[in-house]
C-alpha cells in the first residue's frame, strides 16, 4: 500500500477485508486471501458502503490481488442489491488492483462490465497501486 504518511487507521476489518479512509480522499478496500462465507463477504461490502458517504468522493481503490471470486448468489447480490445502494451513496469510480488465476480475472472483469452497463460507475484495472491511485485522483 502507498500512503503519503503513516497508514490511516482501519475503519473496518473482518476475515474477508480491511477498509481504510485514505488521506488522499478515497476509500481503500483490501480483500484478504481465501474464500469467505457469504455473510462475511457481504459484511465487508456493507462496511464499504458505510464509508462512501463520509469520504464523499465516490472513489474506491479495490485491491483484489488475493480475492477469490464469490459465488453466483453473492455476485448477483452485489449487482442487484449492493451496487444500486452504493451508487445512491455516490460511488462512481473503482480502481481495481487484480491478479490471480486467469479464470478469476475473467469472472471479475465480466462482473465489472455488467456493473458499468447497468450503473453510472467506471472501473479501471491496474497492476500497480501507484497508477491506480493516480487514476483515482484524476477523476472529478
Amino acid at each position: 500500500m502507498i500512503f503519503p504518511m503513516a497508514p490511516p487507521p482501519c475503519c473496518f476489518a473482518n476475515e474477508a477485508a480491511q477498509i481504510y479512509r485514505h488521506p488522499l480522499g478515497f476509500v481503500q478496500h483490501v480483500w484478504l486471501p481465501g474464500a469467505h462465507a457469504s455473510a462475511v463477504l457481504r459484511a465487508a461490502f456493507e462496511a464499504l458502503l458505510g464509508q462512501l458517504h463520509p469520504v464523499g468522493a465516490g472513489k474506491v481503490l479495490i485491491d483484489q490481488r488475493r480475492f477469490v471470486t464469490p459465488s453466483a448468489p453473492d455476485t448477483s447480490w452485489f449487482l442487484l442489491d449492493w451496487l444500486p445502494r452504493a451508487v445512491q451513496q455516490g460511488y462512481r469510480y473503482g480502481a481495481v488492483l487484480s491478479a490471480g488465476p486467469a479464470l478469476d480475472r475473467v469472472s471479475r472483469h465480466t462482473t465489472r462490465q455488467e456493473a458499468m452497463r447497468q450503473y453510472p460507475i467506471i472501473y479501471h484495472r491496474f497492476d500497480q497501486e501507484s497508477l491506480a491511485i493516480a487514476w483515482l485522483l484524476a477523476q472529478p
